[in-house]
């Protein structure tokens, strides 16, 4: 879980960062975002976990694994947005 949080934070600064510095140099964006991020962060964990937990019946850790997962990662995309979005636009 903590690697797609790191993941998301990423993501989310390379984003912004493009938007604000464009660059002749187009394929840094999809390298960094779609290749670093992608390879970096995994569904297949995410979804290994839950198989994992479903398997052991453990449908209450999984249900506060998936949430924690999709609400922490939001969360974290929104407040590193605000923070480096305040920090790029001055």
């Amino acid at each position: 879980m903590l690697v797609n949080y790191i993941g998301s934070i990423i993501l989310v600064a390379v984003l912004l960062y493009s938007r604000h510095h464009k660059s002749a140099k187009w394929w840094w964006r999809p390298a960094l975002g779609a290749g670093f991020c992608g390879g970096f962060t995994t569904y297949s964990a995410f979804a290994l976990k839950m198989d994992q937990y479903f398997e052991k019946s453990n449908t209450g850790e999984a249900i506060t694994y998936a949430l924690a997962s999709l609400l922490g990662t939001y969360l974290l995309v929104f407040v590193t947005h605000e923070l480096l979005e305040k920090k790029l636009v001055k």
